[in-house]
């Protein structure tokens, strides 16, 4: 089976706060309205439990939070700029890096 996936570029905001957006590729994958996620880190087998918001981007693609979690995990795995493989797993599953 293969699953969606979507490039992204960890920016400057996206670095520091924690959330991220995903396009519109992938957008019908996500849970159509807003609520809770599962986040698995990496292959480190971590999982954390973040929010989809439908609301923050205009065009209704899912923005995804994880909070100061998600940002240490960019941090401690990641440089600014960096580009990181996310897969859509299930609409509350996503799979980062």
């Amino acid at each position: 089976m293969t699953f969606p996936t979507y490039d992204l570029t960890l920016h400057k905001t996206y670095y520091e706060k924690g959330f991220f957006n995903l396009g519109v590729s992938v957008d019908k994958y996500v849970r159509p309205q807003s609520g809770e996620v599962k986040l698995f880190l990496g292959s480190s087998k971590r999982i954390l439990t973040g929010k989809v918001n439908r609301e923050a981007n205009l065009n209704g693609t899912p923005r995804i939070h994880g909070g100061s979690e998600l940002r240490d995990w960019f941090f401690k795995n990641f440089k600014m700029k960096d580009q990181v493989v996310v897969t859509v797993l299930a609409p509350t599953e996503i799979q980062i890096g």
